[in-house]
């Protein structure tokens, strides 16, 4: 549900979302004379295209990506200093 239309504001109170209960989108000037219906619409897609995620689940990706990358790097140097002792 969107509560109104300001010149420069949109207030949207429904976001069918589970982590947020209210948006607050500002309109660029250029924008701010345009049909109110065109601006709610604008505002429901808008909304409607962001995904949310909680920010353990965005760590828990670089995280493993990087202690791998440590691994191999660790085992690539171990590697090659023993072959160069071997020598």
């Amino acid at each position: 549900m969107l509560r109104g239309v300001n010149k420069s504001i949109i207030e949207v109170l429904e976001t069918e979302n589970q982590y947020f209960e209210k948006a607050i989108l500002f309109i660029r000037p250029g924008h701010s004379d345009g049909d109110e219906g065109v601006l709610k619409t604008k505002a429901r897609e808008y909304l409607s295209g962001i995904s949310y995620k909680p920010a353990a689940a965005r760590l828990k990706k670089p995280l493993v990506y990087s202690a791998l990358k440590l691994g191999s790097a660790a085992a690539l140097g171990a590697t090659a200093a023993a072959i160069f002792l071997r020598m």
